[in-house]
């Protein structure tokens, strides 16, 4: 697998390589190789939970925890998928990407993050359906033995999504962990309607009894909801290529200061963030007074741009060019 070298570009066709130290590169392929081997963690546990589904479904005849099961197998999919994409992600721009692969991500997310939306969609219009219909009696013992061993396993994979999401920093990691945690709030919720029910009313004879699971689901897919669309919206600012505020507020200060230190006469930036990675374009106007920098001092005045940003340099494709004519801003 190829690491993308971050790069700092004049023009389209000139890049001058900013070379990471040996022990930054490793750091950075050993974070990539933890995030798939991660990913996979998930991808075959929601395996697992799938064929526990359908095998517990065709046991017991239930058709709603065989659809449960393959409703895991989609997650199955979307898995492969971030897997998949997490070892394109730092490979280098070639003939045909020539921007390298860092768009892949937001696109993996957006997609995900829409499934994740139809779910909860999905889990509203059932759960309101049932309310409708006058509720249903829920099958209490092969339901609740299958639930609990899907909401141990759904925590298990959460917490253990959730550390390496916050450790690696990871996007694709974050929206893995959100499905879990969705996954892990719709079981608890069954587990608590199974034991209402137990509790209050075993043999199901109150009415009201067939309303609590439906009532569960309306109000748990409603609140769930929130985190999924705020991926969705999230990533697909960065498809549009909107200009996170934040960075560019960052760039125009560091901009200010620079053109008071160099004397520069005005200067243009662009900023665009996908996924993990950051695009940020410089355009400096020079004066007579400056005109006549040298390829070092250029280049000094690059670095100081992207310490300034106070970003990772792996993080960041940055292209700055010098014009001496306002039309090139």
């Amino acid at each position: 697998m190829k690491l993308r070298i971050p790069t700092s570009n004049y023009g389209r066709k000139v890049r001058q390589k900013f070379l990471q130290p040996l022990q930054t590169q490793q750091s950075l392929l050993a974070n990539n190789q933890q995030e798939q081997f991660v990913l996979k963690v998930s991808m075959y546990s929601a395996l697992l939970l799938a064929i526990l589904g359908i095998a517990f479904g065709l046991g017991f005849k239930s058709s709603a925890i065989v659809f449960d099961g393959i409703i895991a197998l989609v997650s199955v999919g979307l898995g492969l998928l971030s897997v998949i994409t997490s070892r394109f992600i730092y490979r280098e721009d070639d003939d045909v990407f020539q921007y390298g692969y860092v768009r892949f991500e937001p696109m993996v997310n957006l997609f995900k993050s829409l499934i994740l939306i139809i779910v909860c969609i999905y889990a509203l219009i059932g759960g309101i359906e049932d309310i409708l219909s006058g509720g249903y009696t829920l099958q209490i013992n092969g339901a609740a033995i299958y639930t609990f061993c899907a909401f141990v396993l759904c925590l298990i994979i959460f917490v253990f999504t959730r550390f390496y999401a916050k450790r690696l920093d990871s996007e694709l990691i974050g929206v893995d962990n959100v499905e879990w945690k969705i996954d892990c709030v719709l079981y608890l919720g069954a587990l608590f309607a199974f034991g209402a029910i137990v509790l209050f009313d075993p043999e199901q004879q109150e009415s009201l009894t067939r309303y609590i699971d439906p009532i569960l689901l309306v109000l748990l897919s409603v609140f769930l909801a929130f985190t999924p669309v705020k991926i969705f919206i999230a990533n697909l600012k960065d498809l549009m290529m909107i200009a996170p505020q934040e960075l560019d507020d960052k760039i125009t200060e560091v901009m200010e200061n620079l053109s008071a230190e160099y004397g520069f006469e005005d200067y243009d930036t662009h900023v665009a963030k996908s996924g993990r990675f950051f695009m940020i374009e410089v355009n400096l106007l020079v004066t007579d007074a400056n005109a006549k920098l040298s390829a070092g001092e250029i280049d000094v005045i690059r670095n100081k741009i992207e310490q300034s940003l106070e970003i990772p340099s792996y993080k960041i494709w940055l292209l700055v060019s010098f014009t001496a004519n306002p039309k090139w801003l």
